[in-house]
């Protein structure tokens, strides 16, 4: 009788000892369909090594309080740095426009956000290294930017996050926008200044979209975001009342076309209402941070307001 006791109190003692060895019970990760412009992807849990292929999703997860893995920095950090605002640690993948996908592989992304005008082409060979999810960066206006946002947010594993930061962000705009004068009429515009003309964006850009945000007029009414190859006689016919000028080098033809008596007729020539602005920033960098700059900086240059 002892024995069987012994054997049977063994027995328990064994048992007992598996169950607390056993590994806890895991809850499944929480899988949610993501809905894009190349289709759909199933993405499960919450992301964590994000890679980010166009400047305006790198200032998204920014926003979001995520850095990315990877990024297509077009091997320019500096670049990444003024679009933040400060330095942050990634892996260059290439260029925006090249991106090298043996670098993303080594990077075991759990996440890709790809461009759909850059990137549609290579979206089998990403979604095959990591769930991939494509959207508008390079032609987005900035209502598609803003959307984005609670896209990429969704993708994250919280969209209520994407839509507080949209929130903010929106509150932010309009107390900027409260301090332009009541009853602007005057058209406004961007131009990138080239060696050999100048490309000028329509309300349709993302710049132009920002100036209808703000009550604005942009110049150019067109569903083409930005139209190439515009020489001095095109820019006449415009005659933007506001004209900022983008660069970041010298040798355009913002230099050579001020000695030009056609130049001279621009109204916002006549009126002194001409402004180089940072190429980066008013072009390249497409965002929420990029949205509050340009409306800071137009108070600022044009209404003298900070």
């Amino acid at each position: 009788m002892t024995t069987r006791r012994n054997v049977l109190s063994a027995f328990i003692l064994t048992l007992a000892a598996t169950v607390v060895a056993a590994p806890p019970f895991v809850q499944a990760q929480e899988t949610r369909t993501i809905t894009h412009l190349r289709g759909k992807t199933e993405i499960s849990g919450k992301p964590a090594r994000v890679v980010a292929m166009e400047f305006s999703f790198v200032q998204a997860l920014d926003a979001l309080g995520v850095v990315p893995v990877g990024i297509t920095d077009d091997n320019q950090p500096k670049r990444i740095e003024q679009l933040v605002g400060k330095k942050i640690d990634y892996s260059s993948v290439g260029t925006r426009l090249e991106p090298n996908l043996e670098l993303v592989s080594t990077l075991s992304p759990d996440l890709i956000i790809a461009d759909d005008l850059r990137h549609s082409a290579i979206y089998p060979q990403l979604s095959q290294l990591a769930p991939t999810i494509v959207l508008n960066s390079w032609e987005g206006d900035y209502e598609t930017i803003k959307a984005s946002v609670v896209t990429i947010a969704d993708a994250l594993g919280d969209k209520a996050k994407g839509e507080k930061v949209i929130a903010e962000h929106e509150a932010r705009i309009k107390a900027l926008i409260g301090k332009i004068p009541a009853g602007e009429k005057r058209r406004f515009m961007l131009a990138v200044a080239n060696p050999d003309s100048m490309a000028l964006h329509s309300s349709s850009s993302f710049t132009g979209s920002v100036f209808k945000a703000m009550g604005l007029t942009p110049a150019i009414d067109s569903k083409d975001a930005v139209e190439s190859g515009a020489g001095l006689e095109r820019l006449v016919a415009v005659n933007p009342d506001v004209f900022l000028v983008a660069t970041d080098s010298p040798g355009t033809v913002f230099e050579q076309w001020k000695g030009n008596a056609a130049w001279q007729n621009i109204s916002a020539v006549k009126n002194g209402m001409v402004f180089e602005v940072d190429r980066n920033q008013f072009s390249r960098f497409r965002g929420l941070k990029t949205a509050e700059l340009i409306v800071r900086e137009i108070l600022a240059k044009v209404y003298k307001v900070e």
